[in-house]
């Protein structure tokens, strides 16, 4: 079982607001798209916020997710609307040829093991002049060396830690901006709007959080990144999440780098 699809969804909606409003801002960068309708797809639909306010645009929406719990919370979220929600895990997809107007996928990507065949599939889906809305984690150039994602697997790789997550080793993993890119562009993509550096600081200077920083941002990280683990962990849950986040500020690499690709079919 990977940390996505052991989310619950009464737990992510407690921290998914900035998701949501990332997720609509960066859709607001598909051109007109968004005023035409049409048919929609979304890879990673959480709680249904975004697929509910695309359906009500006058598209037509497809929805999936690893987590039983979000696609059932997005059924609930959407009722009533055009909108078709599916358990199906991202590495999984069958979607349909030149079938989509108009598809989204945010933070989902740092999930995956591999990318190519995943985003090779959503390209070949887009109808011609039907756009790609992507945005990730861990997005970091090669030459800046791990990012966040590698402190996680340095401290879980620790002869402290090994043995208990050995069956559920970290799952988060770092792909470049520029490799991205030059996949969607190998799939036949042109690209729009290309942001490879938006870096979300959780401090990342060297300075140490407050203890009310820590445990907020502790929360955020045990419902958000570490579900499986948590119940590997146990009541040592804590303890791993504070050692990995005060980790990350001394080394300087407490922020997430993420990146945005809006890219289109040619016609």
């Amino acid at each position: 079982m990977t940390a996505i699809n052991a989310w619950l969804a009464e737990d992510y909606a407690q921290v998914n607001a900035p998701h949501v409003k990332t997720a609509l801002a960066a859709l607001d960068l598909a051109g007109d798209a968004l005023d035409k309708g049409g048919s929609f797809a979304e890879i990673g639909c959480g709680t249904g916020e975004v697929a509910r306010a695309v359906a009500e645009r006058g598209f037509d929406v497809w929805a999936s997710d690893a987590s039983p719990s979000m696609v059932e919370a997005t059924r609930q979220r959407c009722a009533g609307l055009p909108v078709r929600a599916e358990v199906c895990p991202a590495e999984r997809l069958e979607l349909p040829e030149g079938q989509f107007d108009l598809i989204h996928s945010s933070w989902v990507l740092h999930w995956l093991a591999e990318v190519e065949e995943p985003l090779g599939r959503i390209a070949r889906a887009l109808r011609p002049g039907g756009y790609l809305v992507l945005q990730w984690s861990g997005a970091q150039p090669r030459g800046d060396g791990a990012g966040m994602f590698g402190i996680v697997r340095e401290v879980s790789a620790s002869a402290k830690w090994k043995d208990l997550l050995a069956s559920v080793p970290p799952a988060m993993r770092d792909y470049p901006a520029d490799d991205v890119a030059k996949v969607l562009r190998d799939a036949g993509l042109e690209l729009v709007d290309y942001d490879p550096a938006i870096v979300h600081a959780l401090g990342g200077n060297g300075s140490l959080p407050s203890d009310a920083e820590l445990a907020e941002m502790r929360r955020r990280y045990k419902l958000m990144g570490f579900a499986t683990q948590a119940d590997a962990l146990g009541e040592r849950v804590d303890e791993f999440v504070d050692e990995v986040l005060l980790a990350a500020f001394a080394a300087g690499k407490a922020g997430l780098h993420h990146a945005r690709v809006v890219a289109r079919r040619p016609e």
